[in-house]
């Protein structure tokens, strides 16, 4: 069976820009994907340099922790332009690494677990993030602007084009009979 992401999202991916003495793997890059609902999940992308140290402190933007939505039409939400900070990672070696939203849109909710406190070490769960970055360690659910021209966002490229782009093996879940209808 076809994972979550697979089955119910649509993967995009903003490289992050090469730096002169940087190597390629070391890009920022963020994922975006996008549910059926049109909602967005903002996360790190598994080429991000982040995954790869040891994070000291995940710091939110005051705008950020503070936006709260209520309402069908979600009113109240932060807006967001493509490259607002919605937070900064910072690592045990010193150096920091901006999130972005990539899209325009409105933040809906920011993931409260790379914020709060663990109660067992008394610290944030900071191995969510490394460990399930994809999954359970996003950064952000943003609602976009322009939720039919998704797609269209400057700088966005596909799930494949990520994978070719990066040198990253393409790994997907088996198909089943009855996630054949489904497939594109």
């Amino acid at each position: 069976m076809r994972t979550v992401l697979e089955r119910y999202y649509t993967q995009y991916y903003m490289l992050g820009e090469e730096q002169p003495s940087s190597k390629v793997e070391e890009t920022e890059d963020h994922y975006v994907n996008q549910h059926t609902n049109g909602l967005a999940i903002i996360g790190v992308a598994p080429s991000h340099p982040v995954l790869k140290k040891e994070i000291s402190k995940i710091e939110f933007q005051e705008n950020s922790m503070n936006s709260e939505v209520s309402g069908i039409k979600k009113r109240g939400g932060f807006k967001l332009q493509k490259e607002t900070i919605i937070c900064k990672i910072y690592c045990s070696d010193n150096t920091q690494y901006n999130i972005r939203s990539c899209i325009k849109g409105k933040l809906l909710e920011i993931n409260k677990n790379l914020t709060e406190n663990d109660e067992k070490h008394n610290n944030v769960n900071f191995s969510l993030l490394k460990d399930n970055s994809s999954t359970s360690g996003f950064i952000a659910i943003v609602e976009p602007l322009i939720q039919a021209k998704f797609i269209e966002n400057p700088g966005l490229i596909s799930y494949d084009d990520y994978h070719k782009i990066r040198n990253i093996p393409v790994t997907k879940g088996p198909v089943f009979l009855k996630d054949t209808s489904l497939e594109d």
